[in-house]
């Protein structure tokens, strides 16, 4: 019996002192690494996730890239991958989908990811599909990837390298044939062809895509 009420002290010693060694973590851990030699321990990086397209996120988008203009304003700005496809694509997704209710963005290495719910028939002509042609029709969730790229002062191009529909990619050659859907008609002739040109402010001078977050650089004279 002795014995049992001896364990259970101990037991409980160990409990109370794993519990003390827990809420004390912060002070000791770091310099037990350290003697051991280990390095520090990898920081959780917040998993990436899609963001809707809204007009409020434009407005929001609007007023950050507005706070590059101002003389006195910040170097660069951070903007959810979500906000700045509905500022800077506006004109584009309307085109993809004439209810662009539901339209979402998700900012993913160096690349911007935008789907949305279509008509593969507004997209592209179904004998351009193949065999593919009487598996997809109708409305379709279809994801469009690519890069924002400033080429000139004011002057930007969203440069697409992948579409898919649902799982399914498309080979290169329908991307160029639905960009070119998608795009506005008075574009230049000498564009790219995956190339869907965006106005952007004069002052913007770099997109940079990292850890799903979206910075828009300053152009510094």
């Amino acid at each position: 019996m002795f014995g049992c009420i001896g364990r259970l002290g101990c037991l409980l010693v160990l409990a109370v002192a794993g519990a003390i060694g827990w809420f004390t973590h912060d002070s000791w851990y770091p310099k037990l690494r350290e003697r051991l030699g280990v390095g520090p321990a990898a920081v959780k990086v917040s998993a990436e996730k899609w963001e809707p397209l809204t007009p409020e996120g434009s407005a929001r988008a609007r007023l950050a890239v507005g706070r590059l203009s101002s003389r006195n304003g910040p170097v660069y700005v951070d903007v959810a991958a979500g906000d700045l496809a509905a500022y800077a694509l506006d004109p584009a997704l309307r085109e993809l989908s004439h209810d662009s209710a539901g339209a979402e963005a998700l900012a993913r290495d160096d690349r911007l990811y935008v789907r949305a719910m279509v008509n593969i028939a507004d997209l592209v002509d179904a004998k351009s599909l193949g065999s593919l042609g009487s598996m997809i029709g109708g409305r379709q969730e279809i994801t469009v990837r690519g890069r924002l790229e400033v080429v000139s002062p004011g002057h930007a191009l969203f440069r697409v390298d992948q579409i898919a529909l649902k799982d399914l990619q498309l080979p290169s050659a329908l991307i160029a044939k639905i960009v070119g859907r998608i795009r506005p008609k008075d574009r230049n002739a000498a564009m790219p062809r995956d190339a869907i040109p965006v106005h952007v402010p004069l002052e913007l001078a770099d997109v940079r895509v990292a850890k799903g977050h979206v910075v828009l650089y300053k152009l510094v004279p």
